[in-house]
């Protein structure tokens, strides 16, 4: 298979599909505190009560 990237390496792809840490399912959401894209901060005790969905995205 031919892929469109020069710097892809399978050696990478299995070594990060191997990877096993993180949360698992069930597990309380640990404290954060993160910068958002408009220059604010984004806490866990901001999203106390509500339903989200947390991405984290690369632009490399």
């Amino acid at each position: 298979m031919e892929y469109s990237y020069p710097h892809f390496q399978r050696e990478l792809l299995r070594e990060d599909s191997s990877f096993t840490g993180g949360p698992t399912p069930g597990q309380p959401l640990p404290d954060f505190d993160l910068p958002t894209i408009d220059g604010g901060r984004l806490r866990r005790s901001d999203l106390a009560g509500r339903p989200f969905a947390l991405l984290f995205g690369s632009f490399t």
